[in-house]
């Protein structure tokens, strides 16, 4: 399985300069193909084998002889295109993408008919894996900090592009990991607008248009319950909320919102029922903080009215999660197990996020008792900071839950190369040699 890291890495074609056009070159695909799957050759591509298909599309490269540019050309089927309701969605899709023009959303070309009456469009040919993929590969395991933090970047991406739709009067209805692309150099794109709908404005076919038709939409893993329940006029961008929310459960926990079934009659029946698996439940000992947990809670909620109003509210929050750095590592520690001793030197700190610790160290031959610390207390800092031996031990006194804050997740984080670095590691000296001139006195820390 090809990981993030083949996608950057991957062999790049160079520009190419060709100064007479038209390019000639053959196409890929045999005229026998081309007559019976009734595939579009405008004069200006050259096509190339079908890349991949879903239920009414197909995709092929295809290079533009003039501009020498890598593309994608979606078709729809042949026999579909015969019907007007498949076909106007089709054209539909292309003219609502069309008009989405975000970094994060695939840019379309061009949109034309072929002379087999068979509807097309043009769009970036993306290079890259798509985000199921990316979850899936083991360098992105469930639990570990890369997962996370790189996963909620590209999550982060793709709400940006809903937002943007959403802020343009369309709903995408089929959020899931498959529709997102992955790229080398932090491209990400959300793909496959096909089951979209209008909410601002109308489609000029009215109540005939394939977006307005009843039934469920979108797919049963990933889709709101009122999308299961089929009612277009009950959908709206609260429906995107619940299939983001459906895409971060995965991130966070690796599991589906409506439990392991692939089975799509029963989770579709799971989905109309309002049946999700609780986030909570879905990451039983697996130390998942609790603030990204009742993030996804908000964003799956079952009643709409429930959830984040906005994807920009979910975003705010999510974004919130990791800038605070509640996405490192975590450690668990048994009541009574000793977390820093006196004396070592220290490579990581701590901040508690459960539990309660005692803090203690030793004067004069005796154990002195600190002070006690819990929830968001921070300790270790300042042997990470100075390298230097720790001035005290640390004890948990219950179940003790810690994030750890390495050197390189310091350096990375905050710039501790840099002047900051050297700002900051001055004040921990002078705060060191005023807390030895408090030890030396008597005076306790509060």
């Amino acid at each position: 399985m090809k990981s993030s890291r083949d996608v950057a890495e991957a062999p790049v074609q160079p520009v190419q300069v060709i100064e007479t056009i038209p390019v000639a070159g053959e196409h890929k695909v045999s005229p026998w193909e081309i007559a019976e799957e009734g595939i579009p050759t405008p004069a200006h591509l050259r096509i190339f084998p079908e890349l991949g298909r879903g239920a009414m599309g197909r995709i092929h490269p295809a290079t533009d002889r003039n501009l020498l540019r890598h593309v994608a050309l979606k078709r729809l089927d042949r026999e579909l295109s015969k019907v007007p309701m498949y076909k106007d969605g089709f054209i539909a899709e292309a003219q609502m993408t069309g008009q989405l023009e975000h970094p994060n959303i695939v840019p379309v070309h061009e949109l034309a008919v072929s002379s087999a009456g068979v509807p097309y469009f043009t769009m970036k040919l993306v290079q890259g894996i798509n985000f199921d993929a990316w979850l899936r590969d083991p360098a992105h395991a469930v639990g570990s900090t890369e997962r996370l933090q790189d996963g909620l970047e590209i999550f982060l991406k793709v709400c940006d592009a809903v937002a943007y739709a959403h802020h343009r009067g369309v709903i995408h209805r089929d959020l899931k990991p498959e529709n997102i692309m992955v790229a080398g150099f932090g491209q990400v794109y959300l793909m496959d607008w096909g089951l979209a709908r209008l909410t601002k404005t109308r489609p000029a076919s009215g109540d005939h248009a394939q977006m307005e038709a009843p039934g469920a939409v979108g797919t049963p893993t990933f889709m709101a319950p009122e999308q299961a329940r089929g009612n277009p006029e009950h959908m709206d961008e609260r429906s995107d909320v619940f299939g983001l929310g459906a895409i971060l459960y995965e991130i966070v926990s690796g599991k589906l919102v409506y439990g392991p079934s692939m089975n799509g009659t029963y989770v579709l029946a799971q989905a109309t029922q309002g049946k999700t698996v609780p986030i909570d439940t879905a990451t039983v000992g697996m130390g998942v903080s609790k603030r990204i947990r009742s993030i996804v809670h908000k964003a799956v909620a079952v009643d709409p009215n429930d959830r984040y109003q906005s994807v920009v509210e979910l975003q705010n929050d999510v974004r919130g999660f990791l800038q605070g750095g509640l996405h490192l590592p975590r450690k668990s520690f048994a009541p009574g197990a000793l977390i820093i001793r006196e004396g070592e030197l220290g490579e990581e700190a701590y901040m508690i996020v459960a539990g309660t610790c005692l803090a203690t160290r030793t004067r004069d031959g005796q154990q002195e008792t600190l002070g006690t610390m819990t929830v968001g207390d921070v300790f270790g800092e300042m042997a990470l900071l100075l390298a230097e031996p720790r001035a005290a031990s640390v004890q948990a006194v219950d179940q003790v839950t810690v994030l750890v804050l390495d050197q390189a997740t310091m350096t990375a984080g905050l710039g501790f190369d840099g002047w900051t670095g050297a700002l900051v590691r001055a004040l921990a000296h002078r705060f060191r040699v005023l807390e030895q001139q408090m030890r030396d006195s008597g005076i306790k820390r509060s």
